[in-house]
């Protein structure tokens, strides 16, 4: 009887199990669906916003996401700002973050891609989002751009121009590698199969003995399509482990979509900080020139020749000594290693040693992280900046300004945003967070050291060069806590038959700089209009021939300078705020120079003597009506 008691429950209980895993002709589970299944078993559910946005376009079914069923996450942004409602999602740069169970997917309707991202719980910038997006996973950061700026032809031979001058050309330089202790992590190369209709060419390396750096890994994937040379997408991929097998993945993953509309830079205007460790002194010299309407001027004079110095104060050149004494230092000089700093307290006590009050010169030092005056090719410090290697001489940097004691404006690695500064960010695996890296390291030692006079200056050219997305000025932005100036520089090199003035410059750089940069008072850091010269070069001949337009040149300079100093008188009226803000310019008084057969020739007059003497004319009348108008204030 009891057994057959058992057999009686065992079979009840056999029952329901047996039925449960019974299927339907079509091979179906009857009940719940398979990923519905899963869902339980995961404890994940679906978001049911991501089918309100979701589009077949956006499928990655080797990543997992073959439907909005399988993204259980969604974070939808529109101009920067992330939705809150889903029922009408605006015209504008939208993009969407569909959060998988173990992955990303992510689709950017205004630039037209799609891809998907190791991880889950990404970090998305698209603050820049006209040049960039930056998806910040665990251990790692991701930068994608799309890239259309190519000077040189949307054909083959125009295409291998611009990879190999402003893509390659470190990434393939072995002697650069080798100098800044940079490994491959496995050979560069090209696939055709990777992603199929796209050409990606490849770049994995690792920054060697880099233990306080937080990404030392870094997968470079240049992607264009196979029948095009139109366009080309750049990754960047920094990683604190190799992430090889990943960023192939990524790139795999990728999809072009059609294009809805119009990437945004939604950062708005930057906000100005003044820092409040500053001495009185420094606050004092900043709140001056912050809400005045003339504009202090100053000179780097070619050598630092005190005599030129001299000369160009006197009767015979400007009848005035000028606001601003600018000059140049270097991390290092040709192989001198890290172990003192070169700057010469006695010369800048004996040249600048002003505050604003005291009738000297104010210093502006502009410091470069640079040992070969920005020539390129192998050694660049930045990676011994990362590595901390330099932070001796930094500190004892810091120590010798706040030794100065006066106000510094201090313009740190100007020029960042081009190929030719040993800080660009060709010589920093296309990245230019490094930049920012390095200049946050040194601001942070001058806290630290109690650097209390130095304003700080950030300066890029005004225009980008490489030509591109990647590397535009606002991507090497260091941020508010670390800039008080805006710094501007744009020539006038004359080197053409069209001359354009100040006015129509210096427009196009302000037009550029708005809004990011309205709150901030700005600086010509240097720039200068050249006169040209006796020689000129001739591309069709590759040499240097004589010039034969020396004297109109020389005149356009002249012209130049008056109608900058007319725009500096009107700068409170209408149309001319282009310059309100500028509160000092610094002239780059310093001839190019250029070697012809052994015989150093001068290349373009921008210095200031009696070599231009209708420029020197115009700068000493537009100088001392300056003057004459500050006084009346």
């Amino acid at each position: 009887m009891k057994r057959l008691l058992s057999f009686v429950l065992l079979l009840a209980l056999a029952v329901p199990l047996l039925a449960s895993c019974e299927t339907n002709p079509s091979g179906e589970n009857s009940g719940e669906s398979l990923a519905e299944s899963q869902t339980e078993e995961s404890g994940m559910i679906p978001d049911e916003n991501a089918k309100i946005l979701w589009n077949e376009a956006f499928a990655d079914k080797a990543s997992g996401f073959e439907n909005a069923d399988e993204v259980y996450k969604l974070t939808a942004y529109s101009d920067g700002k992330e939705l809150e409602s889903f029922d009408s999602v605006p015209d504008g740069d939208n993009r969407y973050i569909f959060e998988g169970e173990d992955k990303t997917r992510v689709a950017v309707l205004s630039e037209g891609y799609a891809l998907t991202l190791p991880g889950t719980n990404i970090e998305a910038d698209f603050s820049l989002g006209a040049l960039r997006s930056k998806y910040k996973g665990e251990g790692y950061v991701l930068t994608v751009t799309y890239e259309d700026q190519n000077p040189y032809g949307d054909n083959e031979k125009g295409f291998k121009i611009y990879y190999d001058e402003w893509l390659a050309r470190y990434l393939e330089n072995v002697e650069f590698l080798t100098e800044n202790s940079i490994r491959r992590t496995r050979a560069a190369g090209s696939s055709e199969t990777l992603l199929p209709g796209f050409v990606v060419n490849y770049y994995d390396m690792q920054i060697n003995l880099a233990s306080k750096m937080e990404y030392d890994y870094y997968s470079i994937a240049i992607v264009r399509p196979a029948d095009s040379y139109e366009h080309f997408w750049l990754f960047v991929l920094k990683s604190d482990k190799k992430m090889t097998d990943e960023i192939d993945a990524v790139v795999a993953s990728f999809k072009e979509l059609e294009k809805k509309g119009t990437p945004v830079n939604s950062v708005g205007s930057y906000e100005l900080k003044i820092p409040e460790f500053w001495n009185e002194e420094t606050k004092a010299y900043y709140n001056k020139i912050q809400n005045q309407t003339t504009v202090d001027f100053g000179a780097f004079y070619e050598k630092n020749d005190p005599e030129y110095v001299k000369w160009l104060a006197s009767e015979e050149a400007l009848n005035n000594e000028l606001d601003i004494f600018m000059t140049y230092y270097h991390i290092g000089w040709y192989g001198s290693n890290y172990t003192k700093t070169d700057i010469d307290l006695n010369f800048l006590n004996a040249q600048a040693g002003g505050n604003g009050f005291n009738g000297k010169p104010v210093l502006e030092l502009t410091y470069q992280f640079s040992t070969t005056n920005n020539g390129l090719g192998g050694y660049t410090p930045m990676y011994d900046i990362c590595r901390g290697r330099v932070d001796a001489q930094f500190r004892q940097l810091a120590k010798d300004i706040k030794a100065y004691g006066k106000p510094v404006l201090f313009r740190l690695n100007n020029e960042m945003n081009t190929d030719w500064t040993s800080y660009c960010g060709m010589q920093t695996m296309l990245d230019p967070d490094v930049f920012i890296d390095t200049w946050r390291r040194l601001y942070d030692i001058f806290k630290e050291e109690g650097v209390d006079n130095c304003i700080w200056i950030w300066n890029p050219i005004a225009t980008s060069c490489p030509y591109s997305n990647w590397g535009d000025q606002l991507n090497y932005w260091p941020g508010s806590d670390y800039v008080q100036m805006l710094g501007l520089t744009y020539y006038q090199m004359n080197n053409d038959n069209l001359c354009e003035s100040f006015r129509q410059m210096y427009t196009e750089l302000y037009e550029k700089n708005t809004p990011w940069f309205d709150n901030f008072p700005a600086i010509l850091g240097e720039f200068a209009c050249g006169a040209g010269a006796s020689v000129v070069y001739d591309w069709d001949k590759q040499q240097y021939v004589p010039a034969d337009n020396i004297e109109l040149k020389r005149q356009w300079q002249a012209d130049w300078i008056k109608g900058m100093f007319d725009c500096f008188e009107k700068n409170q009226n209408s149309g001319y705020e282009f310059c309100k803000n500028i509160k000092i310019a610094v002239w780059f008084s310093a001839n190019d120079y250029v070697d012809i057969n052994g015989v150093s020739t001068v290349n373009n007059y921008l210095r200031l003597d009696e070599g231009v003497p209708l420029a020197l004319q115009a700068f000493r009348e537009g100088y001392a009506a300056l003057k004459a108008r500050r006084e009346e204030q």
